[in-house]
């Protein structure tokens, strides 16, 4: 590995889904603890309305951002106790906020990191209480998918979708003049979802998405460490003094576990895989295979030098997404915050293949003398998409007009 770069270990990744109103005190109570600059992403939540005659309109998006913090494992209670408390998220609909471990954190001397990141001493222990049977789920959908696609989740028993918009790299730059056909701009669903309910809303997205046809889409879900999740997915009458969500979350609480929710257990369809029983008879050595997503922190200048690095070294595509760089040591004016734009590069691959695509990054930022660069990479337990390849290798039966299509690992 490149020297240039300072390697860290025991590192999570911490995410808020936020209204704009609450970013502001959630990012200035970390500045106090110690946080040294937070990522920030516009982006919409999503909300459907109850009565019938009103599902035919446009769904309602309101404003989101997301903040992401780089915090140390030791920290990661101690700085969601923060965001909690400073976003209100005990109220409904307030937000959410999870964090997601990391393999090992590579960054640059000048690349501002958590004062205390290499400690290993504890942080205050949160006292909400916080669930750790979550996970996140993304799916990188065409603008127009989306709509379709986030209903069905919603109707599968998620909250409201967060999305907002990336741009696609990879595939798109390799097709010549015939690029034109493919857009380049993207929208990535987030969903942040219990443990017990994940089989069933990837299936549901995966059948609104029609993610089994060419360029409909590519899904992924990794491993949440612990969390809040507090957001909200309809809008209607108020004839109740809580809504759905609020009435699982209470039964939740009673059990004591969620296994109750596994609705699906009596379908011999994903229930049967969901309840551990494996009776679809797909591919395990496929869906075993392990993945990675890498994610690499640097200025948009050097974004494309070593996008191209990535994809040279065996990537097969990444999505960019610009968020606001806000440091702790920035100027002030007039109550705001001066900020820089950094590019945010996420690109997903088998876990045998980080370690070299990680490396080719690396060595093209030393050799171009990039100074602030933070790379890292994070666990992925399932991806699902179509691939060419997959349509030689595809178990018999699993097919789109005679021909094997999807893609599930």
């Amino acid at each position: 590995m490149s020297t240039h770069f300072q390697v860290l270990h025991k590192v999570s990744v911490v995410a808020a889904i936020l209204p704009p109103a609450s970013a502001k005190p959630v990012i200035e109570r970390l500045f106090a603890s110690g946080e040294r600059n937070a990522f920030v992403t516009n982006a919409r939540g999503t909300l459907i309305r109850d009565q019938w005659m009103q599902r035919f309109l446009p769904l309602i998006s309101p404003e989101k951002e997301i903040l992401r913090f780089l915090v140390p494992d030791a920290q990661v209670d101690g700085v969601i106790r923060d965001i909690a408390d400073a976003g209100g998220l005990r109220y409904p609909g307030a937000g959410a906020v999870y964090s997601v471990p990391c393999d090992d954190l590579y960054h640059t001397p000048d690349f501002p990191i958590w004062a205390g990141l290499d400690t290993d001493e504890p942080g205050t222990d949160a006292t909400l209480s916080l669930r750790e049977n979550l996970s996140a789920i993304s799916c990188i959908l065409q603008p127009e998918q989306t709509e379709t696609v986030s209903r069905a989740a919603v109707q599968a028993g998620a909250h409201g979708p967060v999305i907002f918009y990336c741009e696609g790299r990879g595939l798109r730059d390799r097709l010549g003049w015939l690029r034109i056909t493919k857009k380049r701009t993207k929208e990535v669903m987030t969903l942040i979802v219990d443990n017990a309910d994940a089989d069933a809303i990837v299936e549901a997205i995966r059948i609104a998405g029609r993610l089994d046809m060419p360029g409909r889409g590519y899904l992924y879900r990794m491993p949440v460490q612990k969390g809040i999740v507090n957001l909200a997915s309809r809008i209607g009458s108020r004839n109740y003094a809580a809504d759905m969500q609020q009435v699982i979350s209470a039964i939740d609480g009673l059990m004591g576990h969620t296994d109750w929710r596994r609705r699906n257990i009596v379908r011999l369809g994903s229930g049967g895989r969901a309840a551990g029983l494996g009776l679809e008879g797909e591919d395990t050595a496929e869906a075993a295979e392990a993945h990675t997503r890498l994610t690499f922190i640097v200025g948009e200048a050097h974004t494309q030098m070593l996008l191209d690095a990535a994809l040279s070294a065996g990537a097969v595509g990444a999505n960019i997404m610009s968020a606001r760089f806000v440091e702790a040591e920035s100027k002030v004016t007039m109550g705001r915050r001066l900020n820089r734009e950094r590019s945010w590069v996420q690109t997903v691959m088998p876990s045998e293949q980080a370690g070299e695509i990680l490396k080719a990054v690396m060595e093209k930022a030393e050799a171009e003398g990039i100074s602030e660069a933070c790379l890292f990479a994070q666990p992925v337990t399932r991806v699902l998409t179509y691939r060419a390849q997959a349509a030689r290798s595809a178990a018999p039966g699993r097919t789109y007009r005679g021909i094997p299509v999807l893609h599930e690992r």
